[in-house]
């Protein structure tokens, strides 16, 4: 539809062109040829434009084929924590598996100023949560130990939030806060 427009819209100013030109030959064909030329470069742009579109799409599928065969490893499906030292400093991060649905990542880290999503955010959880041997029975004290050590957090947080589904459906939930 955009094309039509575009050829509809170079023939119609090309046609007023060469009526405000009377007496002007040559340069106002050269003039309606340059405009002419600039809506066939506007098009090509477009079709780049698509193009670019296809293959950030081909790796976007790439990208979760890859994620789902590194999720498939672990014993865990989805891990989210959220672990807070105070006023502006929370290291949130997240890893989130809904059945037919993408995978999605994102760390929100406060203390380090890094804010991730997608696979950049993916590969950064996960390099950390494949050290994680967590069951759904591991203690309150055995998973903060676990994640801070895994995450390279400090102990001395004020609130600690986990939340970890395993591959069979069942969770580890854990929250503990400090007073300050």
């Amino acid at each position: 539809m955009k094309r039509i427009f575009l050829v509809f819209y170079s023939l119609v100013l090309i046609g007023f062109l060469g009526a405000c030109q009377s007496g002007g030959g040559i340069n106002g064909t050269n003039k309606a040829q340059d405009n002419t030329n600039e809506q066939g470069k506007d098009t090509n742009d477009h079709d780049s434009v698509n193009d670019s579109t296809t293959t950030d799409q081909t790796n976007d599928s790439d990208d979760q084929e890859q994620m789902k065969s590194q999720m498939d490893k672990l014993d865990f499906a989805e891990i989210e924590m959220e672990i807070s030292y105070g006023k502006d400093q929370e290291y949130e991060a997240e890893i989130e598996q809904d059945k037919n649905r993408p995978i999605e990542a994102k760390v929100e880290d406060e203390i380090n100023n890094e804010f991730l999503k997608g696979k950049e955010a993916f590969d950064s959880i996960y390099t950390k949560a494949e050290k994680l041997t967590l069951t759904k029975d591991s203690s309150d004290q055995e998973t903060i130990d676990q994640v801070l050590n895994a995450f390279g957090l400090d102990k001395d947080y004020e609130k600690f939030e986990v939340e970890i589904t395993f591959n069979d459906g069942s969770r580890l939930d854990v929250e503990d806060r400090k007073t300050p």
